[in-house]
């Protein structure tokens, strides 16, 4: 009698009936991550699960070009995973549908975010609430073959005036002053962002009513892109490279210069044995003179965690959100195998050592970094911006009318909001 007595108490308290309560799963999906970041994240899922008896992470690595698709498809039905590592700008997308779970919701989320870049943790908030953690940021930098240059006497540039100066004593050598993605894909918008915002230039007007990126400083980068090419200065067909293309052409050192981020270093010795003593990082150089009144910033991507809006078990998501990617030690040390920079304080503390190269020149462009606007369209935009940037390149379009088009099809696309 008194062992069934046992077994009657155990189910009422959620237990089996030999007592030990069943561990809370977490299902975690990983979105994308450079094999340093899979590498680290089993390894911490592993540890996390020997270490605790009442929580237990799943772990799925996912494609990260299937991420949007990923979360349409389980916010609709309402199931999926508890935890996901995405893009930041699907903060505001999922955030405004109730994909994503609201950090406001946990007690202690201020003590949490005064760990990270106060600009960092704008990118995933949305009307006050913020629906993820930024947990790697990628600000875009100029990666500079600092071997050419010194061949040659030239110093690194610091405006697109100089770049040009540098242009004829490159082109007598073969070698092309800059080189960028030019196809018709989101690598291309993400090298126009950074030198319209270096310009002073923003993407839309303050109430995101309207395009702004076909204004004065939209129309002076692009224009700059097509006096280099026209000059000889840029590749002649990059209007149809893509990442890998453009990676390659600056590795074999047919280019001084490319906008690239903390993947670069990595990437070119990786996956082109590249000789990473050559390269140099430096801030994306501007016009002398700001053209719109804006300041100049940095162009920012940020790598977001986030508990989805449908998980069960938010509680326990936030435990295992904050034991991966708060406290772990990892994120206290820049690491170029983990594909981006900490947005954490603790990474830049007097003392850190980091393989990175010019790890200082990257966090400056972190504090001073600016991301997408977090719209709900903002896929849709980039691919117009990129289409726009791609027509000009080819000639098909001249940089006004491609702007301007592009500008057109970006303001029904805010309409829609």
């Amino acid at each position: 009698m008194s062992a069934i007595c046992l077994v009657l108490f155990a189910l009422l308290l959620g237990l089996p009936a030999g007592g030990a309560a069943e561990p809370v799963k977490v299902v975690v999906w990983d979105f994308g991550g450079v094999p340093g970041h899979q590498v680290w994240i089993k390894q911490a899922v592993k540890d996390f699960n020997a270490s605790r008896q009442d929580i237990y992470i799943e772990l799925e690595i996912r494609d990260w070009a299937t991420q949007r698709e990923s979360l349409i498809s389980t916010t609709i039905a309402g199931d999926g995973p508890d935890i996901i590592r995405v893009h930041h700008k699907y903060s505001v997308e999922f955030g405004q549908l109730g994909g994503l779970y609201a950090l406001e919701n946990f007690p202690d989320f201020p003590q949490v975010a005064e760990r990270f870049f106060p600009n960092v943790l704008e990118q995933v908030e949305y009307q006050g609430k913020h629906y993820g953690l930024p947990i790697t940021m990628l600000p875009f930098v100029l990666a500079v073959n600092k071997s050419i240059l010194d061949q040659y006497h030239l110093q690194i540039p610091h405006t697109w005036e100089e770049m040009k100066a540098m242009g004829p004593v490159l082109k007598a050598q073969g070698i092309e002053v800059f080189t960028m993605p030019g196809g018709v894909n989101l690598d291309t918008a993400y090298r126009f962002l950074p030198l319209l915002y270096k310009a002073g230039g923003r993407l839309f007007d303050e109430g995101w009513t309207h395009a702004t990126f076909n204004g004065p400083a939209g129309l002076a980068a692009l224009t700059f892109l097509i006096e280099m090419k026209q000059a000889g200065f840029f590749p002649s067909a990059s209007a149809a490279y893509a990442f890998d293309e453009n990676a390659a052409h600056w590795c074999t050192e047919k280019a001084a210069l490319s906008i690239e981020g903390p993947w670069w270093q990595d990437v070119v010795l990786g996956n082109y044995k590249f000789d990473t003593s050559k390269l140099v990082l430096a801030q994306v150089p501007g016009p002398a003179q700001p053209i719109e009144s804006n300041p100049p910033r940095t162009l920012l991507d940020v790598v977001m965690v986030a508990i989805t809006g449908y998980s069960k078990v938010p509680q326990e998501a936030w435990t295992v959100l904050k034991a991966l990617n708060v406290d772990d030690p990892v994120w206290k040390v820049p690491n170029p195998a983990m594909g981006g920079i900490p947005a954490h304080k603790a990474a830049y503390e007097p003392g850190v050592q980091s393989r990175y190269i010019n790890l200082e020149v990257l966090a400056e462009a972190g504090r001073n970094g600016l991301g997408w606007p977090g719209h709900p369209g903002i896929t849709e935009i980039q691919r117009s911006i990129a289409d726009a940037v791609n027509m000009a390149l080819t000639g098909t379009l001249s940089p006004k009318e491609a702007l301007d088009n592009a500008a057109e099809e970006v303001n029904e696309i805010l309409n829609d909001y």
